[in-house]
């Protein structure tokens, strides 16, 4: 959860444990310390309650500041999503985020932590090495650092423009590291791999404030990218493919492996078809961003 790292900020006291924090969570008018305070009282109240809450707090900030469009999409998407795959998804959160911490170790450039979650979800099994998460973490740190590289596997001339601005790229967005992640899923036929999924374990994360609370620069970087998806029509393009219950977040993940310029439809139908056999072997009700980046993560030669 990146959350609002000012040092001039005076404390505030959290709501839930009392202890005060420089970097507070804001919803609804109400401050909160971590994730894990945040979490206990979506668990008071309830999901939707909570959505709700976090919708009025967006609405409100609309006035004061700068809000990216997609989060109150991202989190329209999460208020309609089917309860079964909603209850999956919030069951997944301790797993498929525990590898953010040994994943922000390797890192060279700032990261959306939206993007460091969901390579860290490739690892959540315990069927993808951590070597194959980092060859995509630097093959995603390499277009940030090079315009020749995202000239090179970029497939839009308009998206190889916005990657070539002046003054460079900010850090990497969830739309780098799905078109990193397509360069390399070299092998996505699926083979059933042994579950090793560990036991729970540390600081769940919640998203709903991750865009709200990002630097504004990098936020808007991270929009004008996103966008591609919609100008290119890749999302068209990959709906008629699914064949199972897809999470709406996880079709547009899905949907910016097209913005890689070698990117079949053969060879995504294979990771589409290696997500859904994943969500089989795990007696899943469908497939969100776990399943779809373990399936990238198993591709890595």
């Amino acid at each position: 959860m990146v959350q609002l790292e000012t040092s001039s900020q005076k404390p505030t006291t959290c709501v839930i444990c009392e202890q005060a924090t420089n970097y507070p969570i804001e919803l609804n008018d109400k401050m909160y310390c971590s994730s894990i305070c945040l979490n206990k009282y979506r668990e008071e109240i309830g999901e939707q309650k909570f959505q709700k809450e976090s919708i009025a707090t967006f609405e409100k900030k609309r006035d004061t500041g700068w809000i990216p469009e997609r989060a109150l999409m991202y989190i329209n998407m999460c208020r309609r999503c089917n309860k079964n795959l909603s209850e999956m998804c919030k069951r997944n959160q301790y797993v498929s985020g525990m590898h953010r911490d040994t994943l922000r170790k390797a890192e060279t450039v700032p990261w959306c932590c939206h993007a460091r979650f969901n390579l860290s979800s490739s690892l959540s099994d315990g069927t993808v090495p951590l070597s194959s998460a980092l060859k995509i973490q630097r093959r995603a740190e390499e277009m940030v650092k090079s315009p020749s590289v995202c000239e090179k596997i970029v497939g839009p001339v308009t998206l190889r423009k916005k990657m070539a601005k002046t003054g460079g790229l900010k850090g990497v967005t969830t739309t780098i590291l799905d078109i990193a992640a397509a360069d390399m899923a070299e092998n996505p036929e699926y083979n059933r791999e042994k579950d090793k999924t560990p036991k729970e374990q540390g600081e769940i994360m919640i998203h709903y404030a991750a865009c709200l609370e990002c630097d504004p620069i990098f936020g808007a970087e991270c929009e004008e990218q996103a966008v591609e998806k919609e100008l290119n029509k890749c999302l068209d393009e990959v709906t008629p493919l699914i064949h199972a219950l897809w999470c709406e977040h996880t079709v547009h993940a899905l949907s910016a492996l097209m913005l890689n310029r070698d990117m079949t439809r053969a060879r995504l139908q294979s990771i589409i078809n290696a997500a859904e056999e994943i969500a089989k072997e795990k007696n899943d009700p469908g497939i969100n961003t776990r399943h779809l980046f373990i399936a990238l993560g198993r591709a890595v030669s």
